[in-house]
């Protein structure tokens, strides 16, 4: 269980460090599960999409949470948008967006046939597209193999660039 920011999991509108500072330190996999807590009946978390996000709108959450607590399971891969049910809050800058990793590009990850139940529902424009697994048209890039010519090679375009450099630099110094 994550709790959201660090420490006790408190939503509020100046916590020690940014949401989203927090959330970058950590990585999320699908089924880990977020704990808010925060005042009842004086704030609120909202499940939202990255619309509702941008502009804070707490008018059409996907979901609300208000009882002063909430632990949240992040039942797919994608981003999570959260903000406050306050907007006011919000717009102060109490909201976070957690990126669940995607259980297909991990080969530690197991393997299911059925996708996980939990109480959080995927919203089809918060879902971005997976890339491609290695295996499908990803082009392969490989390094040329060093070689004598090739050193040579980087040598000359070393000196040309440096005498260039200088060249510039001097040009500046005396213009």
């Amino acid at each position: 269980m994550f709790y959201v920011g660090g420490g006790n999991g408190d939503w509020v509108i100046n916590p020690n460090e940014s949401y989203n500072t927090w959330a970058a330190r950590n990585r999320f996999q699908v089924n880990d599960t977020l704990y808010f807590k925060y005042a009842k009946g004086s704030d609120s978390v909202q499940l939202v999409t990255k619309a509702d996000f941008e502009g804070c709108n707490i008018k059409n959450p996907l979901e609300k949470f208000d009882n002063g607590e909430a632990e949240v399971t992040l039942n797919r891969s994608g981003a999570f948008y959260f903000v406050s049910g306050d907007r006011d809050h919000c717009t102060k800058g109490q909201k976070l967006i957690v990126s669940v990793l995607d259980m297909r590009n991990h080969p530690n990850a197991p393997s299911t046939s059925q996708p996980p139940q939990s109480s959080v529902s995927p919203a089809p424009e918060m879902i971005p597209p997976s890339p491609p697994a290695p295996s499908e048209s990803t082009p392969t890039i490989k390094a040329p193999a060093s070689s004598p010519k090739n050193a040579a090679s980087g040598v000359a375009v070393t000196s040309v660039m440096t005498t260039v450099f200088n060249v510039a630099l001097a040009v500046l110094m005396f213009a």
